[in-house]
């Protein structure tokens, strides 16, 4: 009847567990995290969205466990969704969701927030099928209210103002918006953990029809009066009542879900859950983050649900234990191809693994070969609890639930758990399987799984040598455009530029050009521990290009990252240089969770790096007494309008203007001039790209020593730009890093999305001169291979196209060319698999036209009648 299936899990892809759960007609909810990296799992495992309309999320709030959460709200409003309702424990989802109105806008979808407050009994969550009951969970108790009724009021009109139900007349641009440029409530406190029960409406016994006709019943109308519980007057007078002919009623065992966030809360979690009935409980979920403890106190509390039920069955999430699993195999199967062609221009990715000894010895789980194992007390845990009814979270763990006869124990609930086993094997089964499957068929000479795998595993191609120590590396993160995909990551990428002092030492600085959803997944899987620690010590500057929710969606995990790495060095510090909005967006993101990164952020605006003498001013935002008074200001202007006065003067409120900011128009000559100076840098500038408001492209020319300068352009999001980026700023460009997003043939769409097709950013390259080109972000409609073929002549002296993963030596970047021929043949079955794919929605787009053609003509049929 309902099944619960793991969408994530803690393992370096993503990092937080998320759960779907499915009933057998197809309605689905989704419980956990929407951290970095879940839309791309659900893409992986084709999960459908149509009927999902509720997502519960747990434990407390921050970028790590909401990251995702945007993206996938785009998502789906961009595939007709027209209603989500996000659950929370407290009005904090409020904060989270306005967080976001500078750069997330759709009209057509009405978008929720909804409070399930365990200090109210009332306010349950309900439907026909579940009920779902929330328990909030703090260290501290706390009677200070979230907000006050004003900022209540406020954060509620942003949100309802980011999802107009009606597109706008005009050009849009948030930040000319007086509801929704507004600055949001300062919140000082500490997080409270949200956690639920789920419990199923139970479903009446199956109808006895023929004991039905033996009492006399006649078929019709009292068979279905019966069915509904009603009794029924025969005409004899005989009453036959609902029990007569229906079997006994059936329940479904319930389903707690624990997010427990640090060791400081499992006191709380004692207490709250001291008196819980766990008499009709099946299934057991804990959600365990990193910095849980597993210890004696740990077992205890979960014993202690075991009391009066012993056949509850406790599935445990912690990053210590479950395993790091490739959660985008698809990826992972692109990356070992392509590595197959270029073995050095590509790491395989990790999965690597610390688990713990102490919850791997108490409940006797198998751990893979070659897995590394920690410990954290020297005695050893003991359990009362049976072994056999403990799991570990896995990428295939499915909870299988049915429905039992009221009257029966707990012991016959239908509640069963069930994983593959496939993701349990040890790490050179997977790649021998994947090896197998995926590179045999294609029989490609002298690449054995030896020289393949077996010597490369865990092997850095980046980086990693003293030939290449004063070379630039690329690495391209992610190569896609608009949303995560399957074979394609949203876009980011990575610059290594070196910089030789006067005493030949050299230094390295990093520069991430955008960096889309999960950038930091990516680093996980491609880097080992020292490798990422010295890739953060060496990352200079992150520059933002534009706004669009794919170009920045990775840049907070990437700041807690790079702060985590840098923080015992008080004089290091990270240059941040985007769209003046974003900066607004990452202070109020940061002020709710770190604000300690934000004292090591130096911050420039694209908008003053400007090659025009003009800078444009920053619109002033409205503070919240301001902004209740405009809608104090609008209501009335409402009431005057229905008693005569012009609808004009209404339309004109709405339309105020925004102060601008004077000194936004002066540059931080300073600050630009410290940058220059750390990162020694020569010229930084930025033209305006033609996209969106606010879109940059930019040109960075770095000194790599006394005498020898390295000048690398970068395209953002753009139509091609011959005047201001191609004939100015980027004008004999080294290194030209350009968007190439569609075809040659789909100009049209280039010109309608604002993007490029390849052949014009052939054509920019061309006309700046660039000696080097490297083209990316393209179109997910292309998941493995771009247009490589037929364009036209490229001029630069080397070139290539932009894989995932994909690492580039600046020296050797025309290596790239001698494969071209050969990636047609290697991506084959995947070729396959799309057209199926495409067959598939097909049909399903031709059902749903077919059934709203049925509705429209029955209502017809009906309105004739």
């Amino acid at each position: 009847m309902y099944t619960i299936t793991t969408v994530t899990q803690p393992c370096a892809d993503t990092k937080h567990p998320l759960l779907l759960l499915q009933t057998v007609h197809g309605d689905r909810y989704m419980f956990g995290k929407i951290g970095e990296g879940a839309q791309r799992a659900i893409t992986e495992n084709k999960i459908r969205l149509g009927k999902l309309e509720n997502i519960f999320l747990t434990g407390k709030l921050d970028w790590s466990s909401t990251g995702g959460l945007a993206g996938l709200i785009l998502t789906i409003a961009d595939q007709g969704k027209d209603k989500i309702v996000l659950n929370y424990g407290n009005k904090l989802i409020n904060y989270i969701i306005s967080s976001w109105r500078y750069f997330v806008f759709r009209f057509g979808i009405n978008l929720q927030s909804n409070v399930l407050s365990s200090k109210d009994n009332n306010q349950l969550y309900k439907d026909s099928l579940i009920n779902v009951k929330a328990f909030t969970v703090a260290p501290r108790l706390s009677n200070e209210p979230l907000f006050n009724n004003t900022e209540d009021t406020v954060l509620n009109t942003i949100v309802a103002n980011m999802f107009p139900k009606h597109p706008p007349a005009a050009k849009y641009d948030p930040t000319s918006d007086p509801h929704l440029n507004v600055e949001l409530p300062r919140i000082n406190f500490e997080q409270s953990s949200t956690n639920y029960e789920i419990s199923f409406n139970p479903i009446r016994g199956k109808f006895l029809v023929q004991e039905a006709i033996r009492l006399g019943v006649p078929k019709g109308p009292l068979f279905a009066a019966l069915t509904k519980g009603l009794p029924v007057t025969l005409e004899d007078g005989t009453i036959v009542s609902p029990e007569q002919v229906l079997e006994k009623q059936r329940r479904f065992p319930n389903v707690l879900i624990l997010d427990i966030p640090d060791d400081s809360y499992i006191p709380s979690f004692k207490e709250q859950f001291s008196n819980y009935d766990s008499e009709h409980l099946g299934t057991i979920y804990y959600f365990l983050d990193e910095s849980i403890t597993i210890n004696d106190e740990l077992i205890k509390f979960m014993e202690s649900f075991s009391t009066s039920n012993k056949n509850i069955k406790h599935i445990v999430s912690h990053p210590n234990i479950s395993l790091n699993n490739l959660a985008f195999v698809g990826s992972a199967i692109t990356t070992l191809k392509l590595k197959a062609l270029q073995l050095e221009n590509y790491n395989l990715p990790r999965t690597n693994n610390f688990l713990s000894k102490d919850f791997y010895d108490c409940f006797e789980k198998p751990v893979p070969s070659g897995t590394s194992l920690i410990q954290s007390q020297e005695d050893t845990l003991q359990t009362d609890l049976p072994k056999s009814n403990v799991y570990i979270m896995d990428k295939d763990t499915t909870v299988t639930i049915d429905a039992t006869p009221v009257d029966e124990s707990t012991d016959n609930y239908k509640c069963q758990v069930d994983t593959d086993g496939r993701h349990r094997n040890d790490d050179d089964k997977i790649w021998r399987e994947l090896y197998n499957t995926h590179i045999e068929p294609l029989n490609l000479p002298t690449v054995s799984y030896e020289t393949l795998v077996t010597n490369q595993k865990n092997q850095n191609n980046f980086n990693n040598s003293k030939e290449k120590a004063d070379h630039v590396e690329i690495i391209t993160f992610g190569t896609g455009s608009a949303l995560p995909s399957k074979y394609r990551n949203v876009v980011s990428t990575l610059v290594k530029v070196p910089y030789v002092d006067e005493n030949n030492k050299i230094s390295q600085r990093n520069i991430l050009f955008d960096a889309g959803e999960n950038t930091i997944g990516q680093i996980n899987r491609n880097f080992s521990e020292n490798k990422k620690k010295e890739l953060f010590e060496n990352l200079k500057m992150i520059y933002l290009s534009h706004l669009h929710a794919d170009h920045h969606l990775g840049i907070i995990s990437i700041l807690k990252e790079w702060y985590y790495y840098n923080k015992s060095d008080i004089n290091a510090k990270v240059y941040l240089i985007s769209p003046w909005q974003y900066n607004k967006f990452v202070k109020e993101w940061l002020l709710l969770e770190s604000p300690e990164i934000l004292l090591r952020i130096n911050y420039i605006s694209c908008e003053h790096l400007i090659n025009e003498r003009v800078c444009r001013m920053e619109t002033k935002p409205i503070n919240v007494d301001e902004y209740v008074d405009l809608m104090n200001e609008e209501c009335s202007e409402s009431e005057a309008t229905s008693d005569g006065e012009s609808a004009g003067e209404l339309r004109s409120l709405k339309r105020r203007k925004l102060e601008l900011n004077n000194m936004t128009s002066f540059r931080n000559i300073k600050m630009i001039r410290s940058m220059y100076e750390d990162l020694n840098i020569q010229r930084f500038q930025t033209c305006r790209a033609i996209h969106c408001n606010w879109a940059y492209s930019n040109s960075i020319t770095f000194q790599i020593s006394n005498t020898k300068t390295f000048k690398v352009s970068y395209s953002g999001d753009t139509r091609p730009n011959i005047e201001h980026f191609a004939n100015d700023v980027g004008q004999n460009s080294d290194l030209l890093i350009h968007e190439a997003t569609l075809d040659n043939e789909l100009q049209e769409d280039a010109i309608k999305k604002r993007h490029c097709t390849i052949n014009e950013a052939i054509d920019v390259s061309n006309k700046m001169n660039a000696q080097k080109l490297l083209l990316t972000h393209f179109s997910q409609r292309y998941p493995k291979v771009p247009n490589i073929m037929n364009n036209v002549k490229i001029k630069a002296k080397e070139y290539c196209f932009a894989f995932d993963g994909m690492i580039v030596d600046y020296e050797k970047m025309g290596e790239q060319l001698a494969i071209l021929p050969k990636l047609g043949n290697l991506f084959v079955e995947e070729a396959a698999e799309e057209q199926e794919e495409e067959k598939t929605q097909l049909a399903i787009r031709g059902d749903k036209k077919q059934n709203r053609k049925e509705k429209k003509t029955g209502k017809s049929k009906k309105i004739d009648k």
